[in-house]
């Protein structure tokens, strides 16, 4: 389905039950793919999808055209997810807090490290990673927020931030490596 009107998005501010199902139709496969790296099951993601949504219609009013809708809409539905961790206190379960000069900062992009035949198994294995980790993953290599920014959004220190992404990495890799060997 293509991007909807602008027609369309005036009666969503106006309330109109119709245009809301029609921008509803055509964005969530696109939110629903954003919500699922982060939830990693149906019945959270389609919480936190619809949880953007509400947000998303209650602020379209304020929404610039000048930038463009889908990265608006994914900023709101991100800040969503990151409120609802917060809010049960889920990010804390994985916490551990290790000094800065343990880590070892690497800033490459999930595209970079992982061909486009790897993405499944990705996929795969970030559900198996912890919370934290596949949350700070997916906002810096995915999403492509800076750790800082990650930090402040989860409450956590700059260097969590760093530690938690080497790990998933770090598994990540490992987890490929030994995929790869089998499959060969």
């Amino acid at each position: 389905m293509q991007e909807v009107s602008q027609d369309i998005i005036k009666k969503c501010i106006k309330r109109k039950r119709k245009a809301q199902y029609v921008f509803y139709k055509c964005y969530f496969p696109y939110l629903y793919a954003i919500g699922y790296r982060y939830a990693q099951n149906r019945e959270t993601t389609l919480e936190m999808v619809n949880l953007g949504f509400a947000k998303i219609m209650l602020n379209l009013h304020k929404y610039d055209s000048k930038q463009p809708l889908k990265t608006w809409m994914k900023t709101i539905l991100v800040n969503v997810i990151i409120d609802e961790f917060r809010k049960t206190k889920r990010y804390k379960e994985n916490i551990e807090v290790v000094e800065s000069e343990n880590l070892v900062y690497l800033n490459t992009s999930a595209e970079s490290q992982f061909g486009d035949n790897l993405i499944e198994l990705v996929q795969e294995k970030l559900k198996t990673i912890s919370p934290m980790s596949r949350d700070v993953f997916n906002l810096y290599a995915i999403d492509g927020y800076k750790h800082k920014e990650i930090a402040e959004m989860l409450n956590i220190s700059e260097g969590t931030s760093h530690w938690h992404y080497s790990i998933a990495k770090k598994e990540l890799r490992q987890y490929i490596k030994g995929d790869l060997k089998l499959t060969m």
